[in-house]
């Protein structure tokens, strides 16, 4: 009797914004993941850095202001390399970063 095994084509590793979003929001003070993940067969190897640090991926972390950023994820197989930049930006109660400018104006007279 014969058995049909399905064969898996080779295939370098592969980034996208279906495995790994390119922009990520966080809110400072919640547990947050950075998500990133590759396809590949064989099945790549993923690092993910920031500032030169590895930053777990899939991983729930406690977030602070200092984790908005630019992360550098890397997957690698023996077909080849991926790279892919992943933005994370830090809502904070301040909000997103930006500038509130308030505008007082007095009335006639000055005063």
């Amino acid at each position: 009797f014969l058995i049909s095994i399905p064969v898996l084509s080779a295939a370098r590793p592969r980034m996208d914004d279906g495995t790994c979003p390119s922009k990520q929001n966080w809110m400072e003070g919640q547990d947050e993941t950075l998500i990133c993940s590759a396809r590949g067969n064989p099945p790549p190897h993923l690092e993910c850095t920031k500032d030169g640090e590895i930053f777990p991926t899939g991983v729930p972390r406690p977030v602070t202001r200092a984790h908005s950023g630019t992360y550098r994820c890397l997957a690698t197989n023996s077909l080849g390399t991926d790279i892919r930049n992943v933005t994370v930006w830090v809502h904070c109660e301040w909000g997103w970063g930006s500038w509130v400018v308030l505008v007082v104006s007095r009335g006639p007279g000055g005063s």
